[in-house]
This record gives structure tokens, C-alpha cells and sequence, in this order.
């Protein structure tokens, strides 16, 4: 979580609060209610300027979500629709790197809610997760686990399994969307001797998105999402959920994508086409 982002923004709500202490009136800490699992640095953060409790989403309702100045939460969506009735106006909602960005920002609007997102939310995790499956998808580590475990003298057994084994080395990752957690994947992935080719999705007016986000000067910029499709042996989605978006990883897409290419989706199931690709595998 980009925490410099997050206290700035929690701190600058919190100091135009009528509940801030005042010298000549001192008055109780407004109110944080933290839903991720750790709030330790939320709580140093803001010592002295808030009080920072956590709080399970399982929870919430149960919580004194009225007294609360500020809500922070992966998502808006998560929380139940008894939790969601009681949240007021006043509140600052902040969203930490929430997949499904229309969705929140849907229901914020609905509810009368000043919803602010936080995309830096979990990228290194995100990109070491991503790093991961496909190291262990290269390596068939899952399937030698699984045999290892199963089978009795598996030692004599495990080398039909190795055979279809793969090296990073030279492969290609092609990466879907601009986010932090796909720079750092870039990273990651170059550090590994792999090409990095990347395609922004084109919104409605036409245009390429802009973003202030970088990749590495070694990635190269891909003009079709069909073309980075037909080069990659990798591919990780990482959009931002849009009209645009959705379905990203169509039928049409699919007849692009390499034999035995692997994909991993880091955020919003409606990116990808759940029928084609069903339909796709028993092919």
C-alpha cells in the first residue's frame, strides 16, 4: 500500500474535521476504521492527529461506523449491504487497490459517499505473486508437489513430469494494461532475461489511456492487443475495470494466443470471456 499517498490523504480530511483537537478546546481524536489486516503504520502514521482501529469486514456493522471520520477497505463492494446502509456523506471512503474501480464508484455514488481510490495498493505483492505462478507453471512445481505426495517411490517416477519443463530465459511476457504492479512485474521478469512487451487498452474516445506510470526502457510498446497476444508465451492482465475493459480476452483474442501459453488475471473476472474460454480449452 503506498502509505505516504494514503496518510496525506486520510491526514488532509482529518485536520478539516470538527472532531480535531484544539489548544484552547481540546476535543476526543476523530475516528479511523481500518479493515485491512495490518493498520500499524496507519496508527504511527496518524498518532496524535487520529485513532486508528481495525476493524474485520465481518465486523463492520457491528462497529461504530457513525462515530468514524474515515473508512479504509479494499473495496467498496466487500461490505455488506446492512454496513453500506449505515455509511454517511460525511465520510471519506478510500479504496486500496480495488480491481473493479466502476463498480465501487457505482455504488459510492449511490450511497452519497466521497470515495477516493488508491492504486498502489499490494503492487509488489501483486507482481512477486504473479512472478511466482508462472515460475511455478514453468517449472511444473505444482505438479511435481502433487505427485510427490500421492505416489510412493515417486523418485523413480517424476522424470515423464519434467519433460515438459520450461527456462524463463527467452521467453516472452506480455503484459495487459498500465498499472505500478505490472512496472514491477516488468521489472521482475527483465531481471530474469525474459522480453517484456506491453499494450494499453484503448478508451472510448479513441485514445491511448495516458498514465504516469513508466515501464522499464527494455519493454517495448506493442501497437494491437491481437499482435502482443500472438508474441507473448506469458500474458498477465492488469486493466483497470472500463466498459472498455470488460471481455478483454475474447473468442476473437483467443485465436491469437499461442499453444501453451499461460495466462494469469490479476484483477476483475470480466475481463476475460468465461464461455470462450471454456470452450477454447476443450479444443
Amino acid at each position: 500500500m503506498n502509505i505516504t499517498t494514503t496518510t496525506a490523504t486520510t491526514s488532509s480530511m482529518l485536520r478539516s474535521s470538527p472532531g480535531m483537537r484544539h489548544r484552547d478546546n481540546p476535543a476526543p481524536l476523530p475516528l479511523v476504521l481500518n479493515c485491512i489486516e495490518d493498520c500499524s503504520l496507519e496508527q504511527e502514521s496518524l498518532a496524535g492527529v487520529a485513532l486508528v482501529h481495525h476493524v474485520p469486514l465481518s465486523c463492520l456493522n457491528d462497529g461504530k461506523i457513525e462515530a468514524a471520520v474515515v473508512v479504509l477497505l479494499h473495496s467498496l463492494s466487500y461490505l455488506s449491504r446492512a454496513a453500506q446502509r449505515r455509511l454517511r456523506p460525511y465520510h471519506l471512503i478510500l479504496c486500496l487497490g480495488s480491481s473493479d474501480r466502476a463498480v465501487d464508484s457505482s455504488l459510492a455514488a449511490d450511497l452519497g459517499l466521497h470515495l477516493v481510490h488508491v492504486d498502489a495498493s499490494r503492487v509488489e505483492e501483486i507482481a512477486d505473486t504473479v512472478m511466482a505462478l508462472f515460475l511455478g507453471l514453468l517449472r511444473r512445481t505444482h505438479l511435481l508437489s502433487r505427485h510427490a505426495l500421492s505416489a510412493s517411490g515417486w523418485l523413480g517416477s517424476v522424470q515423464p513430469l519434467c519433460r515438459g519443463m520450461r527456462r524463463c530465459r527467452g521467453l516472452v511476457l506480455g503484459i495487459v494494461g498500465r498499472s505500478a504492479s505490472a512496472r514491477s512485474l516488468a521489472s521482475r521478469s527483465l531481471a530474469f532475461k525474459m522480453s517484456v512487451f506491453y499494450y494499453d487498452i484503448v478508451e472510448e474516445n479513441g485514445k491511448v489511456s495516458v498514465s504516469c506510470i513508466a515501464f522499464p526502457p527494455a519493454a517495448r510498446r506493442m501497437d494491437t492487443l491481437n499482435d502482443l497476444l500472438a508474441a507473448s508465451d506469458l500474458i498477465s492482465l492488469h486493466c483497470a475495470l472500463t466498459n472498455e475493459t470488460i471481455q478483454t480476452i475474447n473468442a476473437e483474442c483467443l485465436q491469437h494466443i499461442k499453444p501453451g501459453a499461460f495466462l494469469v488475471n490479476t484483477g476483475s473476472s470480466q475481463f476475460l470471456d468465461d464461455c470462450a474460454i471454456y470452450i477454447y480449452r476443450l479444443l
